[in-house]
């Protein structure tokens, strides 16, 4: 009997969803509580946690707030097709050095 295994993935707003819930639910914090001070109503917030409704940019900075988080920690990371995790990193190494168009010296004259 062959297994399939199918790789779900998730939108943006999916995994911001997630995270807020698995926030509640973690910390036993209510829907109530995070929709009074995020400045929403409760049916609001139950559509954003469930993934209805994209989250605003005041609303993930209040939510971050609410929990004592930086609003970075509410965001997803990339992953590559891989499954590692890309990172802003700004390391470089030399091979990955390639000017891009324009960027050729001149050479008239020769």
């Amino acid at each position: 009997m062959a297994t399939s295994t199918t790789k779900r993935t998730f939108t943006p707003e999916q995994c911001i969803s997630m995270k807020i819930n698995q926030l509640l639910f973690t910390r036993h914090v209510t829907k109530k509580a995070l929709a009074e001070a995020i400045g929403t109503s409760p049916s609001n917030l139950g559509r954003k946690v469930r993934g209805d409704v994209v989250w605003a940019i005041d609303e993930l900075y209040a939510a971050a707030d609410f929990f004592g988080l930086d609003v970075v920690d509410l965001l997803p990371r990339r992953v590559t097709p891989q499954g590692q995790e890309k990172s802003p990193s700004t390391e470089v190494k030399g091979d990955d050095l390639v000017a891009g168009a324009g960027f050729e010296p001149t050479t008239s004259g020769l």
